[in-house]
Formats: structure tokens, sequence, C-alpha cells
């Protein structure tokens, strides 16, 4: 009898210790991630950063000024990296009297833009400059040139300035609009106080 109750106890002690095996076993296996929760947690993660990038280029914007021969002149917000085309469409488009191969539809714009679109020369202008000798810059007829509507041609008729001179004073003129005086011409690059004395009585600026 004795023996029999000493190998119950035997049992009973070993399938408590067994317990004690198995329970300590299940709490020390690492945990394992279902790779398909990975994927669903990354992917979240993806569209949510891509969203952000997105909201953050469509805040960036520029704000730019449009005048001269468009139907509706005036200051306008566009997105970042819009470009000239993009803002006369703001604009309203052209009017019938603007001289759209003068602009760079394609240039890429800039916070504070001044961008200034020329009217047409019609063909009784064109005559009339024909006849009298003298193109359209320039004033009554004392060999001036109007650096405020000289085209790049009649521009490089200045002494000393050249295809790039005479580009960048019209690249200024679109960016900062007219120049209000003739010493304004020393903020385009290239020309400085020398330059500007040996032309100052080839210019004008009405």
């Amino acid at each position: 009898m004795k023996n029999k109750k000493k190998i119950i106890g035997s049992i009973i002690i070993l399938a408590v210790f067994s317990l004690f095996l198995i329970v300590g076993y299940i709490n020390s296996r690492p945990v394992e991630i279902n790779e398909n929760s990975k994927d669903i947690f990354s992917e979240q993660d993806t569209a949510e950063t891509h969203k952000n990038a997105e909201d953050s280029n469509y805040a960036k914007e520029i704000t730019v000024y449009i005048n001269g021969q468009v139907k509706n002149p005036g200051v306008y917000r566009l997105k970042d990296s819009s470009r000239v085309e993009n803002l006369v469409k703001a604009a309203g488009g052209f009017t019938d009297g603007a001289d759209s191969y003068k602009l760079n539809l394609a240039k890429k714009l800039k916070d504070e833009d001044y961008i200034y679109v020329d009217s047409k020369i019609s063909k009784d202008e064109v005559n009339t400059q024909s006849m009298s000798g003298s193109s359209g810059s320039q004033t009554e007829g004392n060999g001036k040139v109007n650096i405020n509507r000289g085209s790049k041609e009649e521009l490089k008729t200045i002494p000393g300035v050249g295809d790039v001179t005479a580009q960048k004073i019209i690249d200024y003129r679109e960016q900062n609009g007219d120049f209000s005086s003739v010493e304004d011409l020393k903020k385009v690059d290239r020309i400085g106080d020398k330059t500007l004395d040996k032309i100052r009585d080839k210019i004008d600026i009405r």
C-alpha cells in the first residue's frame, strides 16, 4: 500500500514538473511577426510618406505679376515650377494685340517674377518707321535707343552692346519692369560705370 502511494506521488510530481517545463518553453519562444502584417504596415508607411510629400509640394506656391497684352493683368499665385504659359492662361490668355512670339512660354517662373507682354507693331507703324528711317524704339529722330522698348536687334546697335548684353537687358525688363532711369542700366550684368558713360548719350528711357 505504501509503495502504491509512493508511485502515485511520484507520478503527480513528475506531471507537475512536466507542466512547468511546457509552460516555461511556451513563454520563452520568440514572438513571430506575420510577414503579411509587415507588408501592410510597410505599405501604409509608404503611402503616408508619399501623401505628405504631395501635400508639401502642393502647398509650395510662388507669386508672380503679369502685365501688358493679356486679358486680365495682375498678380497671381501659382504652383512652384509653373511656366510662363501657365501664367498667361491664368491671366485669361493673350489679347488680339499681343506679340506672343517675343515671349518664351516654356520659361520656368520663380517667386516675384514680372512678365510683360509686348504689343504687335501694326503694318502702318512698320511703314512709317521705314519711311522715317528710324525704329519705333528711337525718340523723334534723336538717334537714341529706348532701352525700355527696343528689340534685341535695336539694343545691339548701341555701341559696346552685343548679343548677350542685349538679351540681359530684355531679361531684366521682363523680370523687373521698365527702367526708371538710365542709371538703372547698371543693374544689368556686364554693364558698369565705364560702359554706361560711353553709351549714356545713345540711350533713352522715354
